[in-house]
């Protein structure tokens, strides 16, 4: 039966906003997590990249990858259906599905419960949770203490010598 409140035979679709103890649907979650990672290149998992991929932005795999993957300053995540034959370099990175290969990171690696690592490790942080599989080695890099501390140029040095030999006490015996 027809009624101006319901011109459609559809029952009334209540939205999430007028009862916020009803949970948003799925496909509004995902689009949400989605604008998240906008800033991030996302590989899908039925896409297989055999090659090299370089660049200058995070991202997300879910796919194949076989060939080197070289983001020096960028995060990679590694997610739970992906596949990963190649050695990475990155800035950040976090495993949630199969690596095989070696990875030198900047910052730090994160191998989370069911991802898989099989290959050396070399990050300045290593995290391997309960339920995850490790196998190589591990090196965990000291950042250089020589990039905090400035280096005098030769007329400061020059200065600094000068100053020194003016105000330090001379023995005479």
């Amino acid at each position: 039966m027809w009624s101006p409140s319901r011109p459609n035979n559809h029952p009334p679709q209540p939205s999430a906003e007028s009862h916020p103890n009803i949970p948003a649907p799925r496909n509004l979650v995902f689009m949400a997590s989605r604008q998240y990672n906008e800033g991030s290149s996302y590989i899908g998992k039925s896409l297989v990249i055999k090659g090299e991929l370089s660049g200058s932005e995070p991202i997300h795999i879910e796919g194949r990858v076989e060939g080197p993957i070289s983001l020096r300053d960028c995060h990679v995540n590694i997610g739970r259906d992906a596949v990963v034959m190649s050695n990475v370099e990155a800035g950040e990175v976090i495993v949630r599905g199969i690596m095989h290969g070696n990875l030198t990171v900047i910052d730090r690696i994160e191998v989370q419960s069911g991802g898989s690592v099989m290959g050396d490790v070399a990050a300045g942080r290593v995290s391997i949770e309960c339920g995850a599989h490790f196998k190589g080695s591990i090196d965990m890099r000291r950042p250089d203490p020589k990039d905090h501390v400035e280096t005098k140029t030769k007329t400061e040095q020059k200065e600094d010598s000068v100053d020194e030999s003016q105000h330090s006490p001379v023995l005479v015996y």
